[in-house]
């Protein structure tokens, strides 16, 4: 099957956040905000935005379709599509919703597309910069018409990433490295991973919209990702020490050496 060009692909996305994100930025009202059953914030850009998005992302690939963060919210079966033959295109409208709600510009738009299981092309958008990161199977990573590199090595403690709260209280963890702040949307900080602002990150939850499109586009950048206790990731996959991404193989393997004995404190994640 011939896949859609990863420039058609940003080209919905543009529009989409130009016509259905962008406008609503700093300008929601109450009602127009609401939390999920799931603890989330969810507002009518989130909606409206997946809406068009899987509009037009079927069409382009016709016999395609969609896992949306929004719609699987009320559809306890919308994972099954992974496992079809359909390809599926996984999407997050908005990423980093809170932020979007409370007007920081750290929010972005990610669209990945699966076949097989197996994650093909992916792209993240930053509305407010015009930021766009892409990549296709075995076609690299690239920004702005510019290939993405591997990241050189560097000493474990002047690392910067990104790790979750309960993670960053460990002793363990604790002054082992320069910084370790979320950022409030996955998709920001795989972005900077492959712009070179960030060294790392690791997650528990794996919402497969969050992180198939920043796996492939580290992975095509030269990084390494994978779980903790090792193996590929795989959209709708989880394992209890959490999924790590980072610029380089040996930055990947120094941060695991810190956080392995930390993770095994924690309770298991909740699954899917």
């Amino acid at each position: 099957m011939r896949l859609p060009d990863i420039e058609a692909i940003a080209a919905i996305m543009r529009d989409v956040a130009a016509t259905e994100i962008r406008p609503r930025f700093r300008q929601l009202s109450n009602d127009q905000i609401r939390r999920k059953d799931s603890g989330g914030l969810v507002t009518i850009a989130d909606t409206e935005a997946e809406s068009r998005l899987a509009q037009a992302l079927t069409s382009l690939l016709p016999g395609s379709v969609v896992l949306g963060e929004e719609a699987a919210e009320d559809n306890p079966r919308a994972y099954d599509c992974l496992e079809g033959d359909a390809p599926v295109w996984i999407v997050d409208p908005v990423d980093g919703t809170n932020n979007f709600a409370a007007g920081n510009p750290d929010y972005v738009v990610i669209i990945a597309l699966a076949t097989g299981g197996v994650v093909r092309a992916g792209a993240i958008l930053a509305p407010e910069t015009g930021v766009l990161v892409t990549a296709q199977e075995g076609s690299g990573a690239w920004c702005g018409g510019h290939r993405l590199q591997p990241g050189d090595a560097a000493e474990r403690t002047t690392l910067k990433g990104s790790l979750g709260r309960r993670l960053r209280q460990q002793d363990e963890v604790q002054g082992m490295f320069t910084s370790t702040e979320t950022a409030g949307s996955c998709g920001i900080v795989y972005m900077r991973i492959v712009l070179g602002e960030l060294d790392f990150s690791h997650y528990r939850g794996l919402k497969p919209w969050d992180h198939a499109a920043g796996d492939l586009i580290v992975r095509e950048a030269g990084g390494m990702v994978g779980f903790i206790d090792e193996g590929r990731y795989q959209p709708g996959e989880s394992h209890r020490h959490g999924l790590l991404s980072a610029r380089s193989e040996a930055c990947w393997r120094d941060v695991v050496s810190v956080l392995t004995p930390a993770l095994e404190k924690l309770p298991p994640p909740v699954s899917r």
